[in-house]
């Protein structure tokens, strides 16, 4: 098969696989409200960590949960059903794949959270199908890698800008989107309960290949690609694809 077939073939399957990856995340959603509860029963004693941690990563939508520090680090991937809105008045509904880096932190009579977020719509993994060689059979799984390096870079330095634009780096390409802020949801316990301030995730409206990159999209992207990872990405352990 030559290379325009190829090209082909997949913008005429991306739909359906990315369907499918969306059905797939639908039937394992995280229960977030029960984790992030549960989290509050964090106690300080280091040598318990990894026992919880064992616990929570039995969870449904839960990919990676380990100790980290004096805390612990959860990986989760959940969907919702979200309202965009611009300046006040809502525009549209969605369902989007949200995978969550949770890194809990517990002391003497106090947790604490520190969550760091991205969205992906049905759109932006069919896009991803398109242009990239990921295999198709499992996009879901695919995602589950490419948002743990998201959100480790999300976590070490900002998104690339360019024109009023912001991207998060890719192995083969970049994640088009912004910066949305959520309102805390009900019953993630008292950490955020009261005037919590709202939630600040990157939702990724598309993915852009090399070919769809604008040249100075692409000299960043590069120089993204060159510099050393300090630090090695959550990498998940399982996916429900």
């Amino acid at each position: 098969m030559d290379l325009v077939s190829a090209k082909a073939m997949r913008r005429s399957l991306g739909r359906g696989y990315a369907r499918q990856a969306l059905q797939a995340a639908q039937d394992g959603s995280a229960d977030m409200a029960r984790l992030m509860t549960d989290l509050h029963g964090l106690a300080p004693n280091a040598r318990s960590h990894s026992r919880f941690a064992r616990r929570l990563a039995r969870r449904r939508g839960v990919l990676r949960a380990a100790p980290s520090g004096r805390g612990l680090r959860v990986l989760a991937r959940c969907v919702l059903d979200v309202t965009v809105c611009k300046d006040g008045t809502a525009c549209f509904r969605e369902a989007r794949v949200c995978w969550t880096r949770i890194d809990a932190l517990a002391r003497r009579g106090r947790i604490s959270f520190t969550l760091t977020g991205v969205q992906v719509s049905r759109h932006a993994m069919q896009r991803r199908a398109e242009r990239s060689d990921c295999f198709l059979r499992t996009l879901l799984a695919d995602m589950d890698i490419q948002m743990c390096a998201a959100l480790d870079h999300l976590r070490r330095c900002a998104p690339i800008k360019d024109r009023g634009d912001a991207f998060l780096p890719a192995s083969d390409g970049v994640w088009a989107g912004g910066t949305e802020s959520m309102s805390v949801p009900c019953g993630w316990g008292a950490a955020f309960a009261g005037s919590s301030p709202p939630l600040n995730v990157f939702a990724i409206r598309t993915f852009l290949g090399e070919a769809e990159m604008r040249p100075t999209v692409w000299l960043a992207w590069s120089g993204t690609r060159a510099a050393p990872d300090r630090d090695a990405p959550l990498q998940p352990t399982r996916s429900a694809a």
